[in-house]
């Protein structure tokens, strides 16, 4: 029955971590070149603390069986990886709010304390395997979602030269262009409206469904799609600076 209990609360707890976790990391990050570092140095950091997770778990499994001196060189690895947890839940206190991080440092800290070092190391593990398996969720999201995108991006544009409307190859747009974009049509580029008022919808842009109506003078972004009317947008950015390339 221990046993059950013991088994009972660790899948209780990875899928609460595991839900957590993931709907934490499909809130918005920064954009452009910081968010890629930003997700280059999350995944370093995860990866880490997951690997010395593994070697806790490990230690303290061979130490509980064989050489129990291995469950003080566990506990050091726990403590190490834990480090983030209790900054969280100090800043969740501060709030104040009773959020996971403060319910993971009090139970991280009554098993440290009852010395049930295999479940504070196998729950240590579960913690980063989460947070790994949260990573991989959103890194594998932001693939498929601009494979999405650039199948729908335009190839050619209508290009308003000399009055004259002259449908020429994306790539060919400079900065100053004037382009026109009639209702059902993806915008290529990032620009200002010059003429003419329409919904946009910029899904890509957040996590929501999202119907803006713009009007002259209004930015408009590459990716959004123009749902009425016509526009004539000014080029403020070539395709290869716009924001979407920055996401």
């Amino acid at each position: 029955m221990h046993y059950l209990l013991v088994f009972i609360g660790v899948i209780t707890y990875l899928g609460t971590k595991l839900y957590d976790d993931i709907k934490t990391e499909v809130k918005s990050n920064p954009k452009g070149d910081e968010n890629k570092q930003y997700m280059a140095n999350v995944g370093t950091t995860i990866q880490k603390r997951y690997a010395i997770a593994s070697t806790s778990l490990a230690l303290v499994t061979l130490g509980s069986l064989f050489f129990p001196v291995l469950i003080f060189i566990s506990v050091a690895g726990i403590i190490y990886t834990t480090i983030p947890i209790w900054k969280n839940a100090i800043h969740g206190l501060k709030k104040p709010q009773f959020d996971m991080a403060v319910f993971d440092s009090l139970l991280f800290l009554l098993l440290l304390i009852t010395r049930h070092y295999f479940i504070l190391a196998l729950l240590n593990w579960i913690y980063y395997l989460s947070k790994r398996f949260a990573y991989q969720v959103k890194y594998i999201e932001q693939i498929i979602r601009a494979t999405q995108i650039y199948k729908k991006m335009p190839k050619v544009v209508w290009l308003l030269k000399d009055g004259v409307e002259i449908e020429v190859p994306c790539e060919e747009l400079n900065i100053g262009d004037t382009i026109v974009i009639n209702a059902n049509e993806v915008i290529p580029v990032d620009g200002v409206i010059i003429n003419g008022t329409s919904l946009i919808y910029q899904h890509i842009f957040t996590s929501e469904l999202q119907y803006l109506q713009k009007n002259v003078g209004d930015q408009v972004f590459a990716a959004t799609i123009v749902l009425s009317d016509r526009i004539y947008i000014r080029v403020g950015k070539s395709s290869s600076e716009t924001l979407l390339v920055q996401k």
